[in-house]
């Protein structure tokens, strides 16, 4: 007999007990878990708090009156501003979603949509005045808080009523709307729901509250004593402590999802369709290995501690300034290639890295939301000052105590807010951390546009204009600048 026939019949007389190998290999490396980490300090303390002391219930009774426009309402007229034909809305709804994204005006639709959700609007301020909220718990990845949209959906009304009552030049009534928006976004946030509603939160406290107050701001005629009234009411705006919440809540979802593997709930292509693009196109290879390999070797204690950890590390950036907060942990890992696949907690890394949110933007839209804040502040006591003494001042120095009672720091570097006289602006250093002088006004970012279309050879036109104005994000430019319209 040859030497190869030789090979041949000893491989051929390990084969069938090849599997029985590898399931001895997996116990091994399961048996090498560790035990169970500390994690009493990751638990979101919710509270016992009676329905009619919760202000969810009144927001849920307000989300079922909703009466908005259908999507197959015909549209009954032309929208007031449409230029272009082939921009017209196609219905009602879309109308409306435009003009609630402030894309477009149309004051009859909008008038007969408050109206009709005049008891809807009654059972949300209802819910502003409880004393109490949160939001049900949320305990797996499949669970979206329907709720969330319904709430957004409220928001919009209420920013509507609140630009009627500008137009009206009833600006008592549109301050007291945008605060009561800004309320609202911070019970949301706070409320120990999920990231999502956490996320939503922060949009309507930013987005809208102090978005249309400082648009309010620019035409009002309120005096200057309610203006410095409104500053003194937005100093006692909440800490942001909603985040670290979030974050307890995604890490209680993970330990869900963790016992969901162990006990065959979840399998790899679940953890696949649930993760973020690097693993869900991960090579095939690795695909395969781990659908054979993976669940057996899978170290469920290992896995809860990575998790922990990376979640008490985005709970303890919370509370830092932008430019303290640790970041390298808080990224999503690439998903390893298939031989890096084979040892260790494969499944585990992935899924302590790949199904955690994005705790940097989430951070970054805090320190955001804190700056708006500031700005919306300062900008309050400068009308005011500017009211009486005729003059915007030299310093926001002057400010201080007569209509603030400090100059508001900047949560990006934690030095005072910033301001240019010359250039009519209020600012943040922003997330590159350097004083440019006030520079990323609106002017600023269309002359940039037009400046490189013209390089480009290409004309520049009145849409090309309005097109850039929409498109700027003061977060985007060296300093986020808020500009001081009055």
């Amino acid at each position: 007999m040859t030497r190869r026939k030789k090979t041949v019949l000893v491989l051929l007389s390990i084969f069938p007990g090849l599997p029985l190998l590898l399931i001895a290999v997996a116990l091994a490396i399961r048996g090498c878990d560790e035990p169970p980490p500390y994690d009493a300090d990751l638990k979101v303390q919710r509270l016992d708090i009676p329905d009619d002391q919760n202000a969810f219930t009144y927001f849920q009774q307000a989300a079922r009156k909703l009466n908005l426009p259908k999507p197959d309402a015909p549209l009954a007229r032309q929208a007031q501003d449409d230029k272009n034909e082939a921009d017209e809305p196609q219905n009602e709804r879309q109308l409306y979603d435009e003009t609630a994204r402030g894309e477009r005006w149309d004051g009859p639709l909008v008038e007969r949509v408050l109206k009709d959700n005049a008891e809807a609007l009654a059972l949300w301020e209802k819910g502003l005045a409880a004393p109490h909220y949160q939001a049900p718990e949320v305990k797996t990845f499949s669970d979206l808080a329907p709720h969330v949209l319904a709430d957004l959906g409220i928001a919009n009304l209420v920013k509507l009523r609140a630009c009627v009552a500008a137009k009206r030049g009833d600006f008592e009534g549109a301050f007291g709307d945008d605060l009561k928006l800004a309320r609202f976004g911070y019970l949301m946030q706070a409320g120990k729901g999920c990231f999502f509603e956490y996320l939503v939160g922060i949009a309507i406290v930013k987005g809208m509250g102090f978005t249309a107050l400082r648009d309010t701001l620019a035409d009002s005629t309120v005096a200057s004593a309610r203006l410095r009234d409104l500053a003194a009411q937005l100093s006692k705006c909440p800490a942001d402590t909603g985040l670290a919440d979030a974050f307890r809540n995604e890490y209680e979802i993970q330990l869900e999802f963790v016992g969901g593997i162990v006990n065959g709930k979840y399998t790899p292509s679940t953890v696949k369709a649930h993760s973020f693009p690097a693993v869900r196109n991960m090579d095939p290879r690795v695909e395969l290995l781990w659908g054979i390999v993976c669940p057996s070797v899978f170290k469920p204690q290992q896995t809860r501690r990575i998790c922990a950890e990376i979640a008490r590390s985005r709970v303890a950036n919370v509370g830092k300034l932008f430019k303290d907060m640790t970041p390298d942990d808080m990224t999503p890992c690439e998903c390893p290639s298939w031989r890096a696949a084979l040892p260790g907690n494969p499944l585990g890394q992935l899924l302590c890295r790949n199904m955690l949110p994005d705790a940097y933007g989430a951070l970054e839209l805090k320190c955001c939301a804190n700056v708006e804040l500031a700005a919306t502040r300062l900008l309050l006591a400068l009308k005011a000052y500017k009211l009486e003494k005729g003059k915007l001042p030299a310093t926001l120095a002057e400010l201080v105590p007569e209509y603030l009672d400090s100059v508001p720091l900047d949560d990006y570097d934690g030095k005072p807010m910033r301001y240019n006289a010359a250039k009519r602006v209020v600012y943040s250093v922003g997330k590159n951390l350097a004083d440019d002088g006030g520079s990323g006004t609106r002017a600023e970012h269309v002359a940039v546009k037009r400046k490189e279309a013209e390089a480009a050879g290409e004309k520049w036109t009145d849409e090309d204009q309005k097109g850039a104005e929409q498109q700027f994000n003061e977060w985007d430019q060296p300093d986020a600048c808020f500009e001081i319209e009055f």
